[in-house]
This record gives C-alpha cells, structure tokens and sequence, in this order.
C-alpha cells in the first residue's frame, strides 16, 4: 500500500499527458476510424457509396467516383482510406503546430500547465469525427451480424477463461503464475489471434 501511495504521488492527474501520450492516443482515433471504415465496406455492411453521408468524404469520393469499378472497387477503397487519413494528419500536424505556439510551449513542462490538449484537431475535423463515429454506429457496430459475432467472441474469452483457470500450467509458465494467475491468464488470451482462439476453445469443448 505504501508503494501505491508514493506511485500516485508520481503521478498528477490534473494535468493533460504528456505530447507522447496525446500523439498515441490521438494515433488510435484516426487508424480506427479508417479502418474500420474500411472493414464495414470490405464486409459489405454498407457501400463506398454511402460515404456521401459523411461531410468529410464527400470531396474524396468525388475524386474517385468516375474511377469506380468492379475491378478496381478494392483499390479505389483503399486509395480514399489513404486519402482520409492523409488529411486527418495534416490537420493534425498544422493544428498542433498553433496550439503549441499560442500557449508558448518551449519545453515538456510547459504541457503541465496548458488548458486544453496540445495535439488535437481543429474544430472542423473534431465535427467530421464525431460524423464519422455515428455513421459507424448506426452502420457498423449496431449491425445485428456484428452484435452477434461480438457476444459469441465474447462468451468464447469468458469460456476459455474459465477452462484455462482450471490447469493454467498446460498454457502457462509456473513462473508468470506465481506472479499473477488471473493476470497471466488474461495476458495469455489477449495475445491470442480470433482464429487461435476460436480453434482452441472448439478443440477444448
């Protein structure tokens, strides 16, 4: 408990992260939102077309609309992906740049004492990702055929769980168990593939 105290005592939580932590997290929002954009039209739960209903794609899709085949429909998604993401860094970069400049920063410990995040996008892209999000919910993620394989996953993780608790020395070594067993367990499974997975919980049925 002591070593707790004196972590937390490392750690100020009324300050933003640091520039790193913003750049990783901010990274995560943009390689999800075109990939799973991406995903949603390769697993045809909606079509390139439809991207018109974002503000955002609109300008890329006509770019590309008259290039548009059965051929080539793959190649022409992945080009507007590229495309997308190509403009979320951009504004990423000149966004960043302002407000690194507005509040004077010159050093790491200038970010402790900013009022709002440093490495974020400008207004218009924040609207365009909220725009992108709710396409994607109402498209993707609330798709009956995702919401179902997304509790089967589920149920199987929680199935191969309970099973591996019970003879962890089969999967795990004594050593990472001794340290933590619930810990190890979970670190084991989520470095698992979905069809690692799969396979392994149908063959310990």
């Amino acid at each position: 408990l002591i070593g707790i105290k004196k972590f937390k005592n490392m750690i100020k939580f009324n300050t933003y992260p640091s520039l790193e932590a913003q750049i990783s997290a901010i990274s995560d929002d943009i390689a999800y939102n075109n990939h799973d954009i991406q995903d949603g039209i390769n697993a045809n739960l909606f079509k390139l077309e439809e991207l018109v209903e974002i503000k955002f794609f609109r300008d890329i899709y006509k770019k590309y609309k008259n290039k548009i085949n059965k051929q080539n429909y793959k190649i022409v998604t992945y080009q507007i992906i590229r495309d997308s993401i190509d403009l979320m860094i951009k504004d990423l970069i000149i966004n960043t740049k302002n407000n690194l400049n507005y509040n004077k920063i010159k050093t790491f410990k200038d970010v402790n004492k900013t009022s709002f995040l440093m490495v974020d996008f400008s207004n218009k892209i924040k609207n365009s990702e909220n725009e992108i999000r709710y396409f994607l919910k109402t498209k993707m993620y609330n798709n009956k055929n995702v919401l179902d394989k997304n509790n089967k996953g589920k149920l199987i993780i929680k199935k191969l769980f309970s099973i591996i608790k019970q003879n962890p020395r089969k999967f795990i070594s004594k050593e990472q168990i001794s340290t933590n067993k619930f810990r190890a367990i979970s670190d084991f499974i989520s470095g698992m593939t979905d069809r690692y997975a799969i396979n392994l919980y149908n063959n310990m049925k």
